[in-house]
């Protein structure tokens, strides 16, 4: 009989990673036609607005497997944005305990869990440039403050994928963005719709209202969207 595992600590680990792997691959959580499109779509009216030169980096709230990021690389690739660099903010360990009490139950602790080290192997296999993508492991209450700005020395926010799918954590990552918004950027909400929370007032569309409401010097036009869940949208200064 042919042998197929090393039954050692490290053969049985290495098994379940790739377990883990295959299983990412045939259960990804964004489709990937559909938000490499938006992305397209969404850095070329930017640079119709302003000199391509000038935009700025890429945030992403809510990583998990990297599959929006591995899309968006290609799509700064194609475009040849060169200086556009990529951060991708996640505690790595799923949503956090307080979930449960957020958005009248929607989440739960745990939920969208993906390692620091799966979420990397899979970057790397998809070809991820690591001399400009930057993955932040831990809570945002953590991690998202003026010593990591300065660390990367992040100026200036064009495009934003929020998809940490909480109202908190929503609004933990537009309070960080503010500031690095300038003329415009375009954020992208990965689950505005979902379960209802925006006819409810809660989830992603709570928090930007909210943003909405402390930052009055910014306006919206909406872009569509990539999902039924989804929203995509330009801020802009008045």
């Amino acid at each position: 009989m042919k042998r197929l595992l090393s039954y050692t600590p490290e053969g049985i680990q290495a098994w379940v990673e790739n377990v883990k792997l295959n299983d990412t691959y045939s259960n990804k959580l964004v489709p990937e036609k559909e938000i490499t499109l938006k992305y397209r779509e969404a850095f070329l009216l930017l640079k119709e607005k302003q000199e391509p030169d000038t935009l700025g980096d890429y945030l992403e709230f809510g990583v998990c497997h990297g599959t929006s990021m591995v899309c968006l690389h290609k799509v700064l690739q194609e475009l040849n944005l060169k200086q556009v660099r990529m951060f991708g903010f996640d505690s790595f360990e799923g949503l956090p305990k307080t979930a449960k009490n957020d958005d009248g139950g929607a989440w739960f602790a745990g939920q969208f869990n993906s390692s620091l080290a799966l979420t990397s192997k899979i970057l790397t296999e998809q070809g991820i440039d690591w001399n400009r993508t930057f993955l932040i492991k831990g809570w945002f209450s953590d991690t998202l403050n003026q010593d990591l700005i300065e660390k990367y020395q992040l100026t200036k926010a064009s495009v934003i994928m929020v998809d940490c799918d909480m109202y908190l954590s929503a609004k933990e990552a537009l309070n960080f963005c503010a500031p690095l918004i300038q003329e415009q950027a375009i954020i992208f909400f990965d689950d505005w719709f979902s379960q209802n929370l925006d006819k409810k007032n809660m989830g992603e569309k709570r928090a930007f209202d909210e943003f909405l409401q402390e930052n009055p010097h910014f306006d919206t036009e909406e872009l569509g969207s990539y999902t039924a869940n989804a929203l995509v949208l330009r801020v802009f200064r008045k």
